[in-house]
């Protein structure tokens, strides 16, 4: 789910004058001009379906909890006990984002091969772009199965299906940080932007920042409920 793992944005003052954008090339202009009308259009759709995704990712928590109730209770409280909580939250919270993946491939296909003079800015885009892709593609392990085959073991080791999961989760998490400062990738990449921005365009960029951090704060809310109840129906007090 796009910034997902980089919390919520934020953001400089830092304006644009007239004179700057006026020496803006026609690439740039282009570029900057359809990475925000895409980025633009994807958070608009993702916030107007908040209500159904909150609602799914509620929903297969449950599923998740009613498969296998109760089925932690006695599990030993180590380093695979807290990998296992990872992966029952973060399939939950993956499985009911999953309506808007369509709106999150049509993102993908415009920013994808999108360049800019701007040798770094380019290469946060097309980070950006494998990293929605990826989670398009995310398989979901079946959390049930994995914690069962976790008590057949006699909690000795997860089985692979659960490893190779959180890795590429891990994997993908990485994406979404840029430099040693660990800034979010989309708050660099708008703060790039506004060297090629029009003013109506600066306007674009600040909207699709509020809807940002209002999509962010309506999935981490949901993702906290999420856990919650799967901490509950799995039988633990926190997972």
């Amino acid at each position: 789910m796009k910034k997902l793992f980089a919390g919520l944005v934020c953001v400089g003052s830092l304006y644009v004058s007239a004179p700057a954008f006026a020496s803006v090339n026609a690439d740039d202009a282009a570029a900057t001009r359809a990475y925000l009308r895409a980025a633009d259009a994807y958070e608009r759709g993702t916030y107007a379906e908040m209500g159904v995704l909150v609602a799914a990712i509620e929903a297969h928590a449950g599923e998740i909890g009613d498969e296998c109730p109760s089925v932690l209770t006695y599990a030993p409280r180590d380093a695979a006990f807290e990998e296992v909580g990872q992966e029952a939250y973060t399939t939950a919270f993956f499985a009911g984002t999953a309506p808007e993946r369509p709106m999150l491939l049509g993102l993908v296909h415009t920013i994808e091969h999108l360049s800019w003079s701007s040798r770094r800015l380019t290469r946060l885009v097309r980070a950006e772009a494998t990293e929605e892709r990826a989670i398009t593609t995310l398989a979901l392990p079946d959390v049930c199965a994995d914690i069962a085959a976790w008590k057949a073991s006699g909690y000795a080791a997860l089985p692979q299906s659960a490893a190779m999961f959180l890795a590429r989760v891990q994997a993908i998490e990485y994406l979404s940080v840029t430099g040693p400062s660990e800034e979010s990738r989309e708050t660099a990449i708008m703060r790039l932007l506004r060297l090629y921005e029009t003013p109506a365009q600066r306007r674009t960029a600040r909207r699709i920042e509020r809807l940002e951090a209002q999509i962010d704060r309506r999935l981490n809310s949901a993702r906290a409920t999420a856990e919650k109840k799967l901490a509950a129906t799995l039988g633990v007090s926190t997972l």
